[in-house]
């Protein structure tokens, strides 16, 4: 999609926003026992109306739920396939102040695609709240995060989780492509999907976990890039498929290591996404020269606001990446965002609060106006 104001970059959210109060008590109280499904449900879609009126009003021409009623990033959304579900173990209030819940997923046959998986009738809502006033983007974790899931559980032995270990790529393919069309036919036109891998391909520590397993990094990328192209090939030309990348909340791609960076050119030159969503440090804006990499007509969103700390950036150092981003995209291509969906795991700690979210959607609406403004003198 092209930018309307061809001056202007647009603002963008990666997905996630953080709870208001009112909703972190009714889940306490739902957890408790003292409040039941039915009443928590329609607390939690009072909350995303709220949230999706105020995404609006913050200037947001794409909005999401906000992942409001997300328990788990990836496994909320691969637990509504066929043949896939999930343990959930209750471990009580054993030295925590809250219940702790761990859950595992567990195969019960091949993977396959549900028509009733929970996230359409979820998208619907959306929509319906919408009602026009703004494009809906439905995020989803990417299939290659699914198969380097089970690849890392099963220590390189697939055949000890999965029934089919031959047919596992084509099973997950299969499944994400069905579930993509599924998406469009109900009238999704964004679909994001969301990695942790290619932040963390040349990470030290990663390479070691995946030679313990007997994987080479390098043919995992391989595998990923034609996994994940599969996937999304000949999707519609009116859907958008934006691929976000991240190593994790607190942490963005190695984009100054030669071995990561090779990877991350592979990835923008060879992946059949339409818009890729990548994090930068905006103390390094040189680093942004990545995006030469990126082929022509593609769009660029570039995280450059941390979307885990309330520390505000500097307008002028947003302005800067601005201005180095511009010599590689034209400005209806571009967009700008936080690094990371605001809903961090240790948010108290690191002291996020429900308005930390807004004033920085607000201060990237700012200096994207007056980027604008700085092209009309």
């Amino acid at each position: 999609m092209i930018n309307t104001n061809a001056s202007m970059p647009r603002v963008e959210i990666v997905g996630s926003f953080l709870p208001p109060e009112e909703l972190e008590n009714a889940l306490s109280e739902k957890i408790r026992g003292n409040m039941s499904e039915e009443a928590y449900h329609a607390e939690e879609d009072r909350v995303i109306d709220n949230l999706i009126n105020r995404e609006i009003e913050a200037g947001l021409q794409i909005v999401t739920d906000g992942e409001m009623r997300r328990k788990s990033w990836d496994r909320d959304f691969w637990e509504g396939f066929n043949g896939m579900s999930r343990e959930r173990i209750d471990t009580g209030h054993i030295y925590q102040d809250e219940v702790l819940r761990h859950d595992l997923l567990r195969f019960n046959g091949c993977i396959e695609f549900n028509p009733e998986h929970p996230f359409f009738k979820k998208y619907s809502h959306m929509q319906e709240l919408t009602a026009g006033r703004a494009e809906v983007r439905q995020t989803i974790p990417s299939p290659g995060e699914l198969y380097l899931r089970i690849l890392l559980a099963s220590n390189g032995d697939i055949s000890k989780f999965y029934e089919s270990p031959e047919t596992l790529i084509d099973d997950i393919v299969e499944a994400y492509r069905k579930t993509i069309a599924e998406f469009y036919r109900l009238g999704c036109r964004h679909i994001q999907l969301d990695t942790g891998i290619w932040g963390r391909l040349s990470d030290p520590d990663f390479d070691r976990q995946l030679l313990l397993g007997g994987v080479d990094s390098d043919k995992l990328t391989e595998t990923l890039l034609d996994l994940i192209n599969r996937s999304i090939e000949n999707h519609p030309e009116d859907l958008e498929i934006t691929f976000s990348i991240a190593a994790d909340e607190t942490r963005i791609p190695r984009w100054f290591d030669e071995k990561d960076l090779n990877r991350l050119h592979l990835m923008l030159e060879q992946l059949k996404a339409d818009a890729f969503l990548l994090p930068f440090a905006i103390s390094s804006p040189e680093e942004i020269a990545a995006l030469r990499w990126l082929p022509e007509g593609k769009r660029a969103i570039i995280g450059i606001v941390d979307g885990s700390l309330p520390n505000l950036e500097s307008k002028e150092s947003i302005l800067e990446a601005i201005r180095v981003a511009t010599r590689y995209v034209p400005v209806s291509k571009l967009s700008i965002s936080p690094t990371c969906g605001f809903k961090v795991r240790n948010r108290e700690r690191q002291g996020l609060n429900y308005e930390t979210q807004w004033t920085k959607i607000a201060l990237l609406r700012e200096a994207a106006e007056e980027f604008a403004r700085s092209q009309e003198t």
